[in-house]
């Protein structure tokens, strides 16, 4: 900060000088120059609005999405198409088409995969859930794989892939993994088992209020490929939710870059870093924003990536099945699959109609706002200063400000094919939105390691009863990948976060569903964010519980 007392008396020496130089006199009989001005304080944020208070509420936040905020409070919540959509005719048929392929499974699917059908693990666009017991596979989350330098296991790839395509063309069981049985050649099944156990953490507020967390850990058994390399690292991650993208990627990347502060220069604890990534289509280096990690800088590369690695399907996007160079079985059974054109799994055509169909989904609208009052609820005006004052929205940055809301780089959609030159998508242009992130990477503490142990945590070495066991302190996943260390995440947005559990009953919290409340995930924040925990730990019950509030109203 520019100390002004300082600052003004080197203008005055300044002035002093000029004048003693030019011959000039202090003598009240002759003027004296005006001082120079006295840098202000900034009265714009990143956006160029005038920034948000904690004391004051902004009257356009219950929109949240601008013209794209849906008005249902529902299970329908997050996929339902916003008025805009609705009300054309041609955009409402792209968003139809769109939604039906994000619900059906399509043919092509596998070899190794986690779920053929997007809206499986997006459970009615929002959240996937955690298995019900270790005996039950994951079938809305996955398990990121990579060695302590981040680069891919040379036989599993980046992503672990539970089942092969049996599981949903037979019956699930069958595509199960079975301990090495994959190695032959000839005989495909999923690339392992992972499950997870819990260990309950308790704890105490410092006004004696107690509360209990779950530390998962995770186990994997079954490989059928063999072992995976020797310094293996898992991150488990829940589908997120899938409304809003298109908003988020109409962010103006200098808008984002305007929040980076990598050396803590206003000193409040928190440095957030920018995910600069390849774009997989144009080879450029770019902001990512989606993905836990925000590896992918596009809706239409999350969505492509999502089809590659969760449902074993090429696009033009990405053209390799989902199998690494030793994979020899999964390899032969890819080679028997009929493809659009000869070449890829889903047409372009298909692919366009997925991305339209995400990036247009908008959120839901604020509770806690009566638009013929139009007054807030005092309970939820108070927990929103009380989240400004513990700066939770040092990371969830409220607002943001979209610019133009470019086309498809794949094409303009007609009613029977693509067209070059797409039009910009009018509805996410130029719109003010209430997202509360700033797309940034964050080192949220902690700290992983990797172990070979049997079922009764004896340690081994190899065999069918040896386990790949992983425990971590904190939310730390120990794997890098990309611009992210292995205890960096991006910050996540909070709108819709009231309803998460509204869309989906089995809905839990943090990247890997950890947190059963909204108020658990809270208590895992730490590294950065470990300060403004602190701040929310010390406030009074009754104080914690209008937070809570305001954050059940996003």
């Amino acid at each position: 900060m520019i100390n002004i007392e300082k600052t003004t008396i080197v203008y005055l020496i300044i002035a002093s000088v000029l004048l003693t130089s030019c011959g000039g006199s202090t003598s009240s009989e002759e003027s004296i120059p005006a001082p120079l001005p006295i840098p202000t304080e900034p009265t714009v944020d990143h956006s160029g609005l005038e920034p948000l208070f904690a004391d004051k509420i902004n009257i356009l936040e219950y929109l949240s999405a601008g013209d794209a905020t849906v008005f249902l409070a529902n299970n329908k919540a997050f996929g339902t198409a916003p008025d805009m959509i609705d009300d054309d005719t041609k955009m409402a048929g792209f968003f139809n088409s769109g939604d039906h392929l994000f619900r059906v499974q399509h043919s092509g699917f596998g070899p190794l995969l986690n779920n053929p059908v997007c809206q499986n693990c997006h459970v009615s666009d929002g959240r996937g859930h955690l298995p019900a017991s270790p005996d039950q596979a994951m079938l809305t989350m996955l398990i990121k794989l990579g060695d302590s330098t981040g680069a891919a296991d040379p036989m599993y790839g980046d992503q672990l892939q539970p089942f092969s395509h049996q599981s949903f063309s037979i019956d699930l069981a069958s595509g199960l993994a079975v301990y090495d049985a994959s190695l032959n050649g000839d005989q495909l099944y999923g690339e392992a088992y992972p499950y997870i156990e819990y260990e309950l953490i308790d704890g105490l507020y410092p006004d004696g209020i107690s509360y209990q967390l779950r530390n998962p850990i995770y186990k994997i058994r079954d490989m059928s490929f063999g072992p995976f390399v020797e310094d293996i690292h898992f991150s488990p991650r829940v589908a997120p939710n899938a409304f809003g993208v298109g908003l988020l990627e109409a962010i103006p990347q200098e808008n984002i870059i305007a929040l980076v502060d990598e050396n803590d220069n206003n000193n409040d604890g928190i440095s957030g870093r920018a995910s600069m990534v390849i774009d997989a289509i144009s080879g450029e280096k770019k902001l990512g924003r989606f993905a836990y990690k925000a590896q992918n800088p596009s809706v239409l590369q999350q969505v492509a990536g999502a089809y590659n690695g969760d449902m074993g399907m090429t696009t033009s996007v990405f053209t390799n099945e989902p199998c690494s160079e030793l994979q020899l079985s999964c390899q032969f059974v890819a080679s028997q699959e009929d493809k659009v054109d000869l070449e890829t799994d889903i047409s372009d055509k298909e692919l366009a109609l997925v991305e339209f169909y995400n990036r247009v989904l908008g959120a839901p609208v604020r509770r806690g706002y009566d638009e013929n009052t139009q007054q807030w609820d005092d309970e939820i005006v108070k927990g929103r200063q009380l989240f400004f004052e513990v700066n939770c929205n040092g990371c969830h940055t409220p607002r943001h400000v979209t610019g133009e809301a470019a086309g498809s780089i794949l094409g303009e959609l007609t009613l029977l094919s693509l067209e070059p030159n797409a039009k910009p998508i009018v509805m996410l242009s130029d719109q003010t939105i209430f997202p509360y992130t700033d797309l940034l990477l964050h080192d949220m503490g902690g700290s992983c390691t990797v172990t070979k142990e049997t079922i009764d945590k004896l340690s081994c070495s190899d065999g069918q009863e040896c386990l790949y066991v992983q425990r971590c302190q904190g939310l730390a996943d120990g794997l890098i990948q990309g611009d992210a260390s292995g205890s960096e995440w991006k910050t996540p947005p909070l709108w819709g976060l009231g309803l998460v559990k509204t869309v989906n009953p089995r809905a839990t919290f943090l990247h890997d569903g950890r947190a059963r409340t909204i108020e658990e995930a809270i208590l895992w924040h730490s590294g950065e964010a470990a300060t403004s925990k602190d701040a929310f730990m010390n406030l009074g019950q009754a104080e914690r519980q209008k937070v809570l509030l305001f954050l059940q109203s996003l």
